[in-house]
């Protein structure tokens, strides 16, 4: 299955997988101080890369901050607009973005480059880059592990990447990693960065 198919595995299972990830961010995720504080440290809009069920891009929005979203699945583009009405939702993949004069002041990509290959990731960061205001800001997070490789999500292929090879897709895209978390006995990994142009 390549990315092109992800959209797709999706819509097939587009009411489940948003019973997993919620419609809402609840007020004891363990994730709100993360993307809380990094937000709060974006001067300007930000766009949810990824956007799912929108819930992270209604929260930022509810806090005050202007943000965008994109999202590849129709039906979790549906579910978005439906639950946030003021936030604006595109139905789009991050290749759509290849050509737009739109920048922003921030990209939140929360788990939304995992069922990407060692071939299309670092084409999707190019890209990322270049939709960033010059010294804008990224917050990714993903699923890292010791080695590089696929393992099974309950939508499609995901790949897990080491702390360091994440890093250096992202420096060869343009980006200056400012800061790197792991969470210890689980694959969860955050990395915040810069565009360096």
């Amino acid at each position: 299955m390549t990315y092109e198919d992800i959209p797709s595995a999706y819509v097939a299972r587009a009411e489940v997988l948003a019973g997993v990830l919620g419609r809402e961010v609840a007020p004891d995720d363990p994730d709100r101080e993360v993307i809380e504080a990094w937000a709060g440290g974006v001067p300007g809009r930000i766009l949810d890369v990824g956007s799912g069920t929108g819930r992270w891009a209604g929260h930022l929005a509810a806090l005050g901050h202007t943000v965008d979203g994109i999202e590849p699945s129709g039906p979790f583009v549906d579910m978005a607009r439906e639950s946030f009405p003021t936030v604006a939702f595109r139905h789009g993949a991050i290749s759509d973005l290849d050509g737009t004069q739109e920048r922003w002041a921030g990209l939140l990509a929360w788990y939304s480059l995992i069922h990407m290959d060692g071939q299309e990731l670092p084409v999707a960061l190019a890209t990322l880059h270049r939709v960033l205001e010059a010294g804008g800001q990224l917050l990714l997070s993903f699923f890292t592990g010791p080695c590089h490789g696929p393992f099974a999500h309950p939508a499609a292929t995901a790949y897990l990447w080491p702390m360091d090879c994440m890093v250096t897709a992202l420096e060869r895209a343009g980006f200056r990693v400012t800061g790197r978390r792991t969470q210890p006995g689980a694959p969860h990994a955050v990395v915040t960065a810069r565009s360096a142009a």
